[in-house]
């Protein structure tokens, strides 16, 4: 259902993008994706829904399951290679499909696809899915330490959040934010040059796998200190 209710969520944006373009046929293919997927849509809809279907990993916490690992870090690796599959799997069949169609009917506005248009495309869904592994594995994290999945799920849907209220409420057109508003401000680079444009996607692919880095470090650190099964730290006897 959260995939069917996904997919006619930008069915609909992708019938009133169309709509724009035959009023306005100077459209871009920045500008197609900035229409499919608006902030607003990401933060209120793709996040929860997405994290939604993290959820269904909550079979791994069973403490059965966790028994079956040596090391409590292996078990936390098995989660994250669950996410990463999982997130992949969200993001061809939610935002690829989706994308391809809308640019491939838009063709006659956009003519055929440039080669930077091209690495343009798949630039945005590799941090897409980036922006995605972090949200899950915030939510992940919090899941594992504190056992309260509705508390788990409010953070996951706060972290872009926060960057929505900044850049869209106190108008922080400058401020690139953290999560969603790096996303925002990679999309408003599109006119830079080819060359400029692959050393600044350098630098945003960065930045999130080390910041996904810096979340699975503190993850297991903090799994030395706890009993994973009930949340509580250990005792220091």
């Amino acid at each position: 259902m959260a995939y069917f209710a996904t997919l006619f969520v930008e069915l609909v944006l992708s019938i009133l993008l169309l709509k724009f373009l035959d009023a306005n046929k100077t459209w871009t293919v920045n500008l197609i994706i900035s229409q499919i997927f608006k902030a607003n849509a990401i933060t209120f809809f793709y996040v929860p829904i997405y994290l939604l279907l993290v959820s269904s990993q909550i079979h791994m916490d069973n403490c059965l399951i966790i028994l079956k690992y040596t090391h409590v870090e292996d078990w936390w690796k098995e989660k994250i290679k669950i996410l990463l599959k999982d997130t992949l799997i969200y993001l061809l069949s939610i935002y690829t499909i989706p994308l391809i169609v809308t640019v491939m009917l838009s063709s006659k506005y956009l003519k055929a696809l440039s080669y930077k248009e091209f690495i343009f495309i798949l630039e945005f869904l590799f941090i897409v899915l980036l922006l995605l592994v972090v949200y899950g594995t915030a939510y992940l994290i919090v899941l594992a330490i504190i056992k309260r999945a509705i508390t788990a799920y409010i953070v996951g849907i706060l972290v872009p959040f926060i960057d929505f209220v900044f850049i869209y409420i106190f108008k922080t057109v400058n401020f690139s934010g953290i999560t969603l508003g790096m996303l925002i401000n990679f999309l408003m680079s599109y006119s830079l040059s080819l060359k400029k444009h692959l050393f600044l996607f350098g630098i945003y692919l960065s930045y999130f796998l080390l910041l996904f880095t810096f979340l699975n470090i503190v993850m297991t650190n903090t799994l030395k200190k706890i009993d994973i099964y009930r949340g509580d730290k250990k005792s220091e006897n």
